[in-house]
């Protein structure tokens, strides 16, 4: 995992990224001496940031990135998104590279992801059922094989179907990924009851994920951000970059945000976002979620008490009726308790603190970017030296150093600001080498 951070004003952008990366699994193993941030033009102010997995397949995000701003040279673009289509159409020219053998081992692993969260719900669902005095029968069980295979697959049709990936495309790739599709659904179902129909609606799944913009745990997140040639304001475009299959790179555009009049200031976290968000709302979307299914559950008490109070007093369709317009009223409820909230945080916190960001100049946004990248979350230990700027005895690096979790965010932070005038220029930069010894590279760098 990782965390960065893109702040945008009419005049600059600060872009922060920390160095950790996350390697193997199970036994992961974690370094913070990754690269993540690079100028992707020769010409023009524009970078490149990216996120979750590391390469492109077996490809390194630093040789992609790389290998296309020197075939870029000195080309230059009028916006921020031309420049994010060039460098995700570039992608395609690489597949030659990625083995049929590796894509199928995408398919495989994307298949046992999904019926992965398959199994586990269904698990969840037959313990819960357990525990309450109503144990599941075999034929319940496979009711809610098929229900939850099902759902999944409602869900998947929801997102953009990504461009070739055909319904026979895909079905053709999962055929020829895993040769033996009933022994794969049946390992991968262990523990529950399999048959033809199961098997036929987890194929049509797994063919359902493969084809639509859904991203992975093994996908890459790409953020392209700077100033075109006709751009006097900054742009940021955010793509989805999640392996090759059928040998078509399966990349969808997320957001663009471009800065100017109406939108005079933007604050974006990429991967852990958590602790931003915090920032920005004033309370953590936990708390956000854990008030919300508060509020629901009480109205939720709360109207079945009465209805059963009223149920003897009523006919049969009455209360029926009353069932229905109680849980109408209940949506209504919970919807604008949703929206005060969403308003009042929005008035408290978030709309104060863009007001500021509007207008700050280029040395404040790049202490802002480095700021939010360092605030880690609660659960997460800091490295001793490691800690942030307000000392190591406060109260969050203090609970972030006495739990086990795993350090997923760390490491040194590369930060660099990009201007219109003075194009990228970077505050903070981690070599793998010592500067002082290698004199031809940043040579090399300032002809680039």
């Amino acid at each position: 995992m990782t965390t960065e951070v893109v702040i945008l004003n009419r005049g600059a952008v600060a872009i922060a990224a920390d160095s950790a990366v996350t390697l193997g699994s199970p036994g992961r193993k974690i370094y913070n001496t990754a690269n993540k941030l690079f100028p992707l033009s020769t010409v023009e102010p524009v970078a490149v940031m990216v996120y979750g997995a590391g390469s492109l397949c077996s490809i390194p995000w630093e040789t992609v990135i790389k290998e296309h701003r020197r075939q870029l040279a000195e080309t230059a673009f009028d916006t921020v998104e031309e420049y994010a289509i060039s460098l995700i159409a570039y992608l395609s020219t690489l597949v030659p590279h990625v083995s049929r053998q590796e894509q199928w081992e995408r398919v495989e692993m994307i298949a046992r992801w999904e019926l992965d969260m398959a199994r586990r719900s269904v698990e969840n669902a037959v313990e819960d059922a357990l525990t309450k005095g109503n144990p599941f029968a075999d034929q319940q069980v496979r009711t809610a094989i098929l229900d939850r295979l099902s759902a999944r697959i409602r869900q998947l049709q929801q997102h953009d179907v990504i461009d070739g990936l055909s319904a026979s495309v895909a079905g053709k790739e999962v055929s020829a990924a895993i040769k033996e599709w009933s022994g794969f659904v049946d390992e991968a179902l262990a523990g529950l009851p399999t048959d033809s129909e199961i098997r036929r609606r987890a194929r049509v799944l797994i063919r359902t994920s493969l084809r639509v913009a859904r991203q992975s745990p093994w996908g890459s997140g790409v953020v392209v951000v700077g100033f075109g040639t006709d751009q006097l304001f900054p742009a940021l475009s955010q793509y989805i970059v999640d392996g090759v299959v059928a040998n078509r790179v399966r990349a969808w555009k997320v957001k663009d945000v471009r800065i100017g009049k109406e939108h005079s200031a933007g604050i974006y976290p990429f991967a852990q976002r958590d602790m931003v968000a915090t920032f920005m709302d004033g309370v953590s979307p936990e708390y956000r979620l854990a008030l919300k299914e508060f509020v629901d559950t009480t109205i939720e008490t709360f109207t079945r008490f009465f209805s059963e109070q009223v149920q003897s007093s009523l006919t049969a369709d009455d209360h029926a009726d009353l069932l229905v317009e109680m849980g109408e009223a209940r949506a209504i409820v919970i919807g604008d308790f949703q929206m005060r909230l969403d308003n009042y945080l929005k008035d408290q916190n978030s709309d104060p603190i863009m007001s500021i960001v509007g207008s700050l100049p280029k040395e404040e946004l790049a202490e802002m970017a480095e700021t939010l990248v360092n605030l880690r979350p609660f659960n997460q230990r800091v490295t001793p030296g490691e800690e942030p700027a307000g000392g190591p005895m406060n109260f969050a690096s203090f609970q972030r150093r006495v739990t086990p979790e795993e350090e997923t965010v760390g490491g040194p932070i590369d930060l660099a600001v990009i201007s219109k005038g003075d194009g990228l220029v970077w505050i903070k930069r981690k070599h793998y080498f010592v500067p002082e010894l290698n004199p031809r590279y940043f040579g090399r760098d300032r002809a680039t």
